[in-house]
């Protein structure tokens, strides 16, 4: 239709009939609804005419007309003999395709509560030939039919192009069926019956013949006599139902003037043991990739199209249902390892195939997936190469690993590679990998022959030179591999967890000063034990300059857990143990993994004699540690901990121990410790006040959402032990 015509024709304005309607139609306040609207009876008024052949349909809003607008908000014009239609929005000033019901009327599609005269009713029904008393949605019906058809014309030329493509594709080869059952399925059974004769018969799915068998079992893997395929037995009274995994595998063959087709196979065997002689194949042709001059590609899948509800040959990424019986789809880009159908690969007469080395690739590797294979070479044309002169190993890394090498553009391919001809042959000689070939460059490179028997060992390791480059510069690689599998069968570590740890020992020993150029030190001859020593001994570093640390911060640390010795008791299971330094503090905290290494809160109240850290021991075990204290200068124990910050149900056994170190505790108390304990009691109190009041909560350390507060009331355990005359002392 076009447009300028439309536009030209006479407007269709509201009729006196209409909004004398509207006017009448008086609006229901809507209140069920988060925002109040008004409802009106009616809402929708329709007015209909035909001009040069063409049906107008113009629509008003109750709102509008009672307010004596006459022009409508949309205007459908309709044409049926070229089976058209398009709609005019006057509020955006647009012309619109949409269909009614995405529209701003599309409410009231349904519910048959819009106005239209009758005599405009059966101009509608009388022109779209339609039989529904609603003219809106006759409107409807009929746009709907026509989006049909001009989808169906649309599909129609879609799939008989689709359809011109697969029909230029070849017939499959003749053997190709005896090709799948005998080189595409691996799977193959020999079935016998049970027998205790010593020499018996069995049947192979592979030679389809009678075979003699000696001591079969059920299950087992072996060889047919006859044919030599692997095998696996199957008692006929035991084996039920046998379904092969699905295998694949593709055929490659010339579909028109420098174009060749990949068509991918899904062959399966099933056996029903009734009739175990009769195996019945399946396979399934489900995926075709054309592939032109360029190895640009065209792919199709087989599957059922969603417009014709057919199973049929689709363009596109393969789509599968997300789960078994389940009306979703998923597009599988995957392709899998498979057989090559290798006698159709002479015939096909892409120019552009023939140097991508397929044939030859093929050949050397039972199973390869062609599809990876192509995009690498047309990413990577210097494969070719690789391929024919027999590198097959390199190739399988730069295809499986996506290996990066350099190979320049040169006719000699040793050079290409950044070596020379002799390093190529041992690189072919002993089909050498990436790995490989990174050795022969670091050999030319420096000048010094490395063994091929030392290279394949760093290859089996998988060790390239990068991973030892900590230590080459004092090291060849025979020496390092013969270290390496000393340690290694010394520890029973593996050679990648021995570098690792090598290279960790080394770095720590330059960072405590050890000379790492001495022989002694880098070929160490216990490396694991060398290295946990290593450890201890930068850990053992780092607490001393962190004690230094605190002691320059808090002045004073040492000179009070040298006065802390009246607090240290034995008993018979338990002991009270102090610090001789702030090293030990900070020793046993990292060891026990708790606050006290994380904050230095304790070592603030500490030089402040606020409260102060104490150990609690097993007497058996005197140097263990077990529960750490905070313990004010009266014996009030404030905090118990042990490892991760947690407070075990062990302790409930210690607290008659505690209570009795604090009895004996008083008599060794002065004046001035008093005096401490009733400020330690001061500050104590008014912190957990505190806590309180911001409703600060703990969650770990066995405590879920508790109160930090509650908490430490909790593990109070004061010591209400002073006497009557140190009480007027310290009043």
């Amino acid at each position: 239709m076009n447009k300028k015509e439309l536009y030209s024709m006479k407007l269709l304005e509201a009729t006196d009939e209409l909004v004398k309607l509207a006017k009448e139609d008086v609006p229901v306040r809507n209140k069920e609804t988060c925002k109040e609207q008004l409802i009106y009876q009616r809402g929708l008024y329709l007015r209909a005419e035909i001009e040069n052949r063409i049906l107008k349909v113009a629509f008003y809003l109750a709102e509008y007309l009672s307010m004596d607008c006459r022009k409508p908000l949309y205007t459908l014009y309709v044409d049926k003999k070229n089976g058209s239609f398009i709609g005019y929005d006057y509020h955006i000033k647009k012309w619109t395709e949409r269909m009614l019901d995405k529209t701003i009327f599309s409410k009231w599609l349904y519910k048959e509560n819009s106005y239209m005269q009758e005599a405009d009713t059966a101009l509608i029904q009388k022109y779209l030939e339609s039989e529904y008393d609603d003219a809106f949605y006759a409107l409807y019906v009929y746009q709907c039919d026509q989006r049909h058809r001009r989808l169906g014309m649309k599909y129609e030329k879609i799939l008989a192009n689709w359809d011109q493509r697969m029909d230029r594709l070849p017939e499959i080869p003749k053997d190709w069926l005896r090709w799948q059952k005998k080189v595409g399925i691996t799977q193959n059974f020999i079935f016998y019956h049970y027998s205790r004769k010593k020499d018996q018969t069995g049947h192979c799915s592979w030679c389809e013949s009678e075979v003699p068998i000696r001591h079969p079992h059920h299950n087992a893997v072996g060889r047919c006599p006859k044919c030599r395929h692997q095998i696996q037995y199957k008692a006929v009274g035991r084996a039920k139902n046998i379904e092969t995994k699905k295998e694949t595998a593709y055929l490659l063959q010339t579909c028109g003037k420098n174009v060749f087709v990949l068509r991918e196979f899904q062959l399966q065997m099933l056996i029903v043991s009734s009739s175990y002689k009769k195996p019945v194949y399946s396979f399934f042709e489900r995926r075709r990739i054309l592939y032109d001059e360029k190895l640009n590609t065209e792919e199709y899948y087989f599957g059922r199209h969603h417009w014709k509800k057919e199973y049929r040959w689709i363009q596109g990424k393969l789509q599968v249902p997300l789960y078994p019986g389940y009306g979703g789809y998923m597009t599988y880009e995957e392709y899998d390892m498979g057989n090559i159908y290798g006698k159709s690969l002479h015939g096909i007469k892409n120019r552009t195939f023939r140097k991508t080395g397929f044939q030859e690739y093929a050949k050397a590797k039972k199973y390869l997936d062609p599809v990876s294979f192509f995009e690498m070479v047309r990413e990577r044309p210097y494969l070719e190469r690789l391929i024919k002169a027999g590198l097959y190993h390199l190739t399988e890394d730069i295809m499986d690993n996506k290996a990066q090498i350099y190979c320049e553009d040169s006719g000699d391919l040793g050079k290409a590679l950044g070596i020379d001809r002799f390093r190529l042959k041992r690189l072919r000689t002993n089909n050498g990998g990436e790995i490989f070939l990174q050795w022969l460059l670091l050999e030319k490179a420096q000048n010094k022959l490395i063994r091929d028997d030392v290279i394949l060992w760093m290859c089996r390791e998988k060790l390239k030179p990068a991973d030892l480059m900590f230590i080459m510069d004092r090291m060849n690689p025979l020496q390092i591999r013969n270290y390496l599998e000393k340690q290694a069968s010394e520890s029973g570590e593996s050679v990648k967890n021995l570098i690792k740890t090598w290279k960790d020992y080394l770095d720590m020993a330059i960072r405590v000063g050890v000379n790492v150029q001495d022989s002694v030190i880098y070929r160490a001859r216990k490396l694991i034990q060398r290295h946990n020593e290593m450890i201890k001994e930068i850990e053992a570093k780092n607490l001393i300059l962190r004690a230094g640390e605190l002691e320059k911060k808090y002045p004073g640390l040492n000179r009070i857990c040298r006065e802390l010795k009246k607090y240290a008791y034995v008993g018979k299971e338990y002991q009270i143990v102090v610090p001789e330094k702030v090293d030990d503090i900070l020793y046993e905290a990292k060891l026990m993994h708790h606050c006290v290494n994380n904050t230095e809160t304790y070592y603030e109240r500490m030089s402040q004699q606020e409260s102060y850290i104490l150990f609690l021991r097993k007497t058996e075990k005197p140097t263990e540690a077990y529960y750490t204290l905070e313990v004010e200068p009266d014996g009030t124990i404030r905090q118990t901990r042990t490892f991760y910050n947690k407070q075990n149900e062990d302790i409930e056994l210690a607290k008659d121990f505690l209570i009795k170190w604090q009895k004996q505790l008083k008599k060794k108390l002065v004046k001035e410790d008093y005096e401490l304990a009733v400020k330690s009691q001061s500050l104590r109190r008014k912190e957990i006040e505190e806590l309180r009041n911001k409703g600060i909560r703990v969650n770990g350390a066995g405590y879920y959402n508790r109160l930090l507060a509650e908490i430490l009331e909790e593990d109070l355990m004061e010591a209400d032990l002073m006497e009557e005359e140190n009480r007027e002392l310290v009043a």
